[in-house]
């Protein structure tokens, strides 16, 4: 005798929304990471890029944190992979801020290596996540017609 499978718990569609709208948030401020890092690059009179750079770094942070807080809380029952996903951004993000950092303030250029590789990775989680996100709302949406 076989036993059905467990579908996922359903999630509130606000809760869907509002996470969806979370990850592209979060994605906003990794591809504005992106534009102000090509701004500063072998130019001479970078030092405006490079702050505008940092600041924005600081704020994908706690976004990436209220994301993947309010993953864990309202949408982990329903999708982990997503939450658990959100967790693992906001870690990167955290490195990454993290070498930024040294390389800004310590001058260690050889960890440039490291930034950049990891920007991309970065930046293609935060793309799968901020699809997913949409998928799982219109998904909930068709789910609620």
């Amino acid at each position: 005798m076989s036993t059905p499978s467990a579908a996922p718990a359903l999630v509130s569609s606000t809760a869907i929304r509002a996470f969806a709208a979370l990850t592209g948030l979060t994605s906003l401020g990794i591809f504005a990471q992106a534009v102000t890092a090509g701004e500063f690059v072998s130019q001479e009179h970078r030092g405006g890029w490079i702050a505008a750079h940092n600041v924005i770094a600081m704020i994908t942070v706690l976004l990436a944190l209220v994301t993947a807080i309010f993953a864990l809380v309202a949408v982990r029952r329903a999708r982990a992979g997503l939450a658990w996903s959100a967790v693992a951004l906001l870690v990167l993000l955290v490195a990454q801020t993290g070498i930024g950092s040294a390389i800004t303030e310590a001058h260690a250029d050889g960890l440039i290596g490291v930034h950049v590789p990891l920007a991309f990775i970065v930046f293609g989680l935060t793309a799968w996540l901020s699809m997913k996100a949409a998928q799982l709302r219109r998904s909930q949406e068709r789910a609620a017609a």
